[in-house]
């Protein structure tokens, strides 16, 4: 920071930090509420002296009403005892602590609605606590603001979280006031896919920056704006497949084993897959502990075989195998004895060239047929893996 160099204490008078967390459940339901202590802070900076005037104006009148009641002289009430007494008594009178115009000001209870705001639930309650930060920060016309938000997406449901989003990113951008904010998050759509250039990526003891990563990669996954960029980047086990037929095919086979499943697989809609592996790499590379698998078809396309295997054979956590034909449902109706099931599920007496016509005319919709027998409860379809899907499963496991 600074080069290293000592900031002057002049300077760090006019930098004010903020820190959001994740566990903050209890910023509105006890009596020293955060959402209080901030609102307070806000009416301090935004009121002008005229308001505050008729603050403390509203403030003696209510006390005068007090006064009027006779409550103060029942109180001390009268001492027949000495004669003098009365006459010191009478003197007494009752005021308010009108400098002090914070204490008055923090007895305000927020509300939303008809209800008070910890009667609220969690996400609605962090919903409002950030919005009243930011109104916080912006009124600090004259200090820089780091504000650094854990999880922002805590306990908010879906349309709050996009609600959140664009106004914490549209506050810290167009904000008269000095506001830097640093966001931590799981979730890939707090991601601005547009400005991929603000994201800093850990993965254990490294520290990537995607605005240091090639322009050509970063601009690849800005024109893919649907595309889950965390899972690839952070899942522990990842295998890329090309479409829907692959994906659902080894998500049922998983769901089937009795060990826990942790691999993430993801469909990316295309047949080429060296841009992905890039991208992997730039972030994962020397991370043994981070695997990627692909899962690709021939294609007839030796040329397109052997590009892609040259990450496998140069990465010792990248897998890549391709169909020994064509395309995956030819080598699947192959295996094993998944031609003869095959066969009884479509009620058909085909050979392999048939069977392999059928799925491949069917697509996604026999496949579908293929998953749920295999899932059948009574019944279960004892399909095989094709072999190139066996190993890309086996070694990123």
């Amino acid at each position: 920071m600074n080069n290293e160099k000592p900031i002057a204490y002049s300077d760090l008078k006019h930098v004010s930090i903020h820190s959001i967390n994740a566990e903050r459940d209890d910023f509105s339901e006890s009596s020293s509420m955060k959402s209080n202590s901030i609102f307070t802070k806000l009416l301090m900076n935004t009121l002008n002296d005229d308001d505050k005037g008729q603050i403390n104006t509203a403030y003696s009148e209510f006390f005068s009403a007090i006064e009027k009641t006779e409550t103060f002289d029942k109180v001390i009430g009268a001492n027949d005892d000495f004669e003098n007494y009365d006459s010191i008594i009478k003197q007494l009178e009752c005021t308010p602590n009108l400098p002090n115009l914070k204490n008055i000001l923090s007895n305000i209870t927020l509300k939303y609605g008809n209800e008070f705001l910890y009667q609220k639930g969690l996400g609605q309650r962090n919903l409002i606590y950030i919005l009243i930060l930011f109104a916080y920060y912006k009124s600090c016309g004259d200090t820089f603001n780091l504000c650094c938000i854990e999880e922002p997406e805590a306990h908010l449901s879906v349309n709050n979280l996009r609600l959140v989003r664009d106004f914490i990113e549209k506050s810290s951008s167009n904000s008269g006031s000095l506001v830097q904010t640093i966001i931590s998050t799981h979730n890939p759509s707090i991601i601005n896919k547009l400005k991929l250039s603000n994201v800093l990526a850990f993965t254990g003891e490294k520290a990537i920056s995607l605005s240091d990563t090639p322009t050509k990669l970063v601009d690849y996954l800005r024109k893919r704006p649907n595309f889950d960029i965390l899972k690839l980047l952070f899942a522990n086990k990842v295998i890329l497949v090309e479409g829907p037929t692959e994906e659902m095919l080894i998500s049922t086979y998983l769901s089937k084993q009795p060990a826990l499943n942790d691999i993430d697989i993801i469909p990316i809609g295309q047949r080429g897959y060296a841009t992905f592996l890039d991208i992997w790499l730039a972030l994962n590379k020397d991370n043994q502990n981070k695997k990627i698998g692909v899962v690709r078809d021939y294609d007839n396309s030796d040329a397109a075989k052997a590009k892609h295997d040259t990450y496998d054979t140069a990465h010792a956590n990248v897998t890549v195998r391709t169909t020994t034909n064509y395309t995956l449902e030819i080598d699947l109706v192959e295996a094993e004895d998944n031609l003869a099931l095959l066969n009884d599920l479509f009620e058909m007496e085909g050979d392999l060239d048939a069977v392999s016509k059928h799925m491949i005319n069917g697509k996604t919709a026999r496949m579908l047929d293929v998953c749920d027998a295999m899932v059948d409860e009574e019944n279960p379809l004892d399909i095989k893996l094709p072999a190139h899907i066996a190993e890309v499963i086996e070694a990123v496991s």
